[in-house]
């Protein structure tokens, strides 16, 4: 009896601990499909409907809901890019696959898979464009992107944040505690509109958009470089990244607005 309770208990643990870390950019992500819902053609809007049985918005964190069951879309999520690197073109490309791989696949299976495909592969384009304009998804392998550099929480900050933890990873920082830290409004709805790609060549503007994301990376104001690091989580970090993390998600919303544009004007529906 004893021990199916702690086996219980256990299993409840770990089922929390995994719900929080999925949920770290859950908020960015609904933020970036609803954006691009509101930017796309009516028929794109009347095949994603014909494809979904709720919001893209309210679906597009399920990229990350199923990692444990299919553990091999893991590093989908990312291309960990070495120190220096200026281009995502010159980072090695591992085994297994990576984000800029996976979202070429999911755009041609978004194109030209049958429709009980194209479901899946519509939630992986919303989710991938997200994490590719997440600069922490580009990260450095030594430290998992970002996931082992971590930092102290002074405790006034962390009640702010509603976060328990005494430290927290520089990736779970840029994955969702700017976003909720509250005395940063957003500027999306004031903010100059992005331009909209021509998507003449959706696999060299990926590339062009990862280049991008790791300029974002590489500002002094991230402290992600090595010798520019930080060892305490600030409100002023929170307040000055900010600008870019919405810039950020502005992007991706526009350019997956574009691209399932594009992918739905060629597809065999």
């Amino acid at each position: 009896m004893l021990r199916q309770l702690i086996f219980s208990f256990l299993s409840l643990l770990i089922g929390l601990v995994c719900s929080s870390a999925n949920a770290w950019w859950d908020d960015g992500h609904q933020q970036v499909c609803e954006q691009a819902v509101a930017q796309v053609q009516p028929a794109t809007l009347a095949a994603i409907a014909d494809l979904l049985d709720a919001p893209l918005g309210e679906l597009c964190s399920w990229a990350d809901e199923i990692k444990g069951q299919r553990p091999e879309t893991r590093q989908w999520h990312y291309l960990n890019a070495p120190p220096d690197t200026l281009s995502i073109g010159n980072a090695p490309r591992p085994e297994g696959g990576d984000i800029i791989a996976a979202l070429n696949e999911q755009i041609h299976r978004l194109k030209h898979a049958p429709t009980n495909q194209r479901r899946e592969a519509l939630l992986w384009v919303g989710h991938l464009i997200g994490d590719l304009h997440q600069p922490l998804h580009l990260g450095y392998a030594s430290d998992l992107g970002g996931n082992t550099y971590r930092l102290e929480l002074p405790e006034e900050l962390a009640l702010q944040l509603n976060e328990k933890r005494e430290r927290v990873s520089m990736h779970a920082v840029w994955d969702g505690l700017i976003l909720r830290y509250q005395d940063q409004p957003s500027v999306a709805a004031t903010a100059t509109p992005i331009e909209r790609p021509l998507l003449l060549n959706p696999e060299v503007e990926i590339i062009a958009w990862a280049d991008e994301t790791l300029s974002v990376l590489n500002d002094a104001k991230v402290h992600y470089r090595h010798g520019t690091r930080l060892q305490t989580l600030t409100s002023q970090y929170l307040i000055s990244n900010r600008s870019a993390v919405d810039l950020q998600i502005r992007r991706a919303a526009t350019r997956l607005a574009a691209l399932l544009d594009w992918a739905f004007s060629q597809s065999k529906r």
